[in-house]
């Protein structure tokens, strides 16, 4: 399966975590790509919410996960529509949303991002990339304890 078949199917899975830090969700698009099926995005990009002091154990308001909602529905809509990007995890516990995409170009991703519609202030989030071509750190930091089938 290749990348833009991954979004174009657009599964999920799900589950409620409880770690150290407190409670927390996790979600991640199946199936789970495999070394070499995503070579053609070989750029991990985090982006991260904090919306609470980490260390807090704290989940967002009903309020809160709304806008964090129409963030995710705003920065897919300019990152997957054309399979530039692709959203493959979401987590959120301690006091931060995360969202785990892939991508083959990290400037027309910020180019992107810096056009998408704000709302009144600029989003409080955090963007970094660094290489990861065999999207290991999806598989082995975040999925390593879970049934990705």
């Amino acid at each position: 399966m290749d990348v833009a078949s991954l979004i174009e199917r657009d599964e999920w899975k799900g589950i409620a975590v409880e770690k150290k830090q407190g409670p927390g969700l996790l979600r991640w698009r199946v199936p789970v790509l495999q070394p070499g099926d995503g070579d053609s995005h070989p750029t991990l990009i985090q982006v991260v919410w904090p919306y609470a002091e980490q260390g807090s154990a704290a989940m967002p308001s009903d309020q809160l996960f709304e806008e964090l909602r129409v963030f995710e529905d705003r920065l897919c809509a300019a990152w997957e529509q054309d399979a530039l990007a692709v959203l493959t995890a979401v987590l959120t516990f301690d006091g931060a949303k995360q969202w785990v995409f892939y991508t083959n170009d990290v400037q027309a991703c910020t180019r992107r991002l810096n056009e998408m519609p704000q709302v009144e202030q600029p989003y409080p989030i955090e963007v970094t990339a660094r290489p990861d071509g065999t999207w290991a750190f999806l598989r082995d930091e975040i999925l390593r304890t879970v049934d990705t089938r």
